[in-house]
């Protein structure tokens, strides 16, 4: 039994086939038995010409049932006969898995060792096969495999799930691949792969996780990569060097749920409507060169669990307004040109661990509100313009590891319930301008490393 899906297209086209059969049976038949108008017309005008109406339209209907499902079930099997035609067989597929073995340059924890002619390609090591024998996933990851990825691969059209991150592939990714339509996953990231990332890509409408990340790979990401990217869950192209926009296209992923092109040197403004995407949990951009003002995008969304616009050029006021999205755990914004005070938020997300708004311009006094995130563990305000006092409210923070205040106009004295923050690790208030001692109350911090 051939694959349905993979022949979604052609299926609408064979019943689309029937139908224009059924259609041309009935009309010829009506036409054998009534070659004209008139001839019906004057049959059906007396009793005894509708009894012979009835009982012809009888037989015809008869006739015409048997003629349209002998038709009908030839023209299925001939479909079906074409379409196992173009199946590829195990065998075959065997061959296409040794074909990719012999682009190996390197195998150095003998991965492919059972990839022999003589066994059967489900067994091969890192292949596994669909109910019906054909190979529909390849997964062989940090086996630090060399050489370039095989065209042949194309040959397995019941391939859904590919996966070689951790090795060291070089070249690109074949255009052949383009033909592997049943692809959902494909995970490549960690190699040595290089040059642009391939546009036909976005002709794979049915890919739900594409991640290339650190490669070598260069130039622009392409516009046409998120054209039928409406199945799209994950994308990550980070660690590259990549130049360009974000592609406003991105937008176009409707399940979208996460996207990191992070260390890379894209440039421009995050594009408008990125947060029309509804079920956006997760969004990096760290280390690019990304300008203008974040605010009112960043604002739309709702349903952020992590947010990293750490190292960049954006400018304006900060999102801070996100800060009480219940899912938020991971807040960055550090390193950027962001302007303005911290407000005081009414409420924060009960899973926020990690708050950075280090390096930036920020003045004003540490909101009090701050206090509320009970679940913060690391905290970093440092080299801003904030002055006014430390919070004593920070004591309340219980599970804070890390309290980053540095070169900061802060005044005042080092609050003594700090001790009482039982798990602190790190106590960075150097370049303030504190006055009076060291509490006592520090020294009951027992995993204190720095202060």
């Amino acid at each position: 039994m051939f694959s349905l899906i993979s022949v979604i297209p052609e299926v609408e086209k064979c019943v689309l086939y029937l139908v224009m059969i059924v259609l041309l049976c009935f009309s010829m038949r009506v036409l054998q038995e009534y070659p004209d108008p008139v001839s019906i017309g004057s049959t059906i005008n007396n009793a005894k010409g509708l009894d012979l109406f009835i009982n012809i339209y009888s037989v015809s209907m008869r006739r015409l049932y048997r003629l349209c499902l002998s038709r009908a079930l030839l023209l299925l099997i001939s479909l079906y006969l074409g379409f196992a035609a173009t199946k590829v067989s195990p065998a075959t597929e065997k061959e296409i898995l040794l074909q990719f073995k012999g682009n190996i340059s390197k195998d150095p924890y003998n991965s492919l060792a059972n990839w022999v002619p003589s066994s059967n390609p489900c067994n091969y090591n890192g292949v596994f096969c669909n109910p019906l024998g054909f190979v529909e996933r390849i997964v062989l990851w940090n086996t630090s495999l060399s050489g370039v990825l095989s065209p042949a691969l194309s040959g397995l059209r019941s391939l859904r799930i590919l996966t070689f991150f951790g090795n060291q592939f070089t070249g690109n990714i074949p255009q052949e691949y383009a033909e592997l339509s049943t692809l959902w996953k494909i995970n490549l990231s960690s190699n040595a792969l290089s040059g642009s990332i391939p546009e036909f890509i976005g002709d794979l409408q049915r890919i739900r996780f594409l991640d290339l990340s650190r490669n070598g790979y260069t130039g622009e990401i392409p516009f046409a990569l998120f054209k039928f990217c409406y199945k799209t869950k994950f994308v990550s192209f980070s660690h590259n060097s990549l130049s360009g926009p974000v592609p406003a296209s991105i937008a176009n992923c409707t399940n979208l749920e996460g996207f990191d092109f992070s260390f890379n040197n894209l440039s421009g403004q995050l594009p408008s409507g990125i947060c029309d995407v509804p079920v956006l949990e997760y969004m990096s951009l760290r280390s690019n060169v990304l300008t203008g003002s974040v605010l009112e995008e960043i604002s739309n969304c709702q349903r952020l669990s992590f947010l990293d616009l750490g190292s960049n050029m954006f400018t304006g006021l900060a999102p801070f307004g996100i800060l009480g999205l219940q899912n938020l755990s991971y807040f960055n914004l550090s390193h950027n040109g962001f302007q303005g005070g911290i407000p005081e938020v009414r409420t924060c997300s009960e899973s926020l661990k990690f708050f950075d708004a280090s390096s930036n311009e920020l003045e004003g006094e540490i909101p009090l509100a701050i206090t509320n995130c009970k679940s913060l563990e690391f905290i970093d305000l440092g080299f801003n313009r904030l002055n006014g006092s430390i919070p004593v409210g920070i004591a309340n923070l219980e599970r804070l590891l890390v309290f980053k205040l540095g070169n900061n106009s802060i005044k005042g004295t080092i609050p003594r319930e700090f001790g009482s923050i039982e798990l602190l690790l790190l106590l960075d208030l150097h370049n303030l301008n504190l006055a009076g001692e060291i509490p006592k109350d520090i020294s009951n911090c027992r995993f204190l490393r720095e202060l």
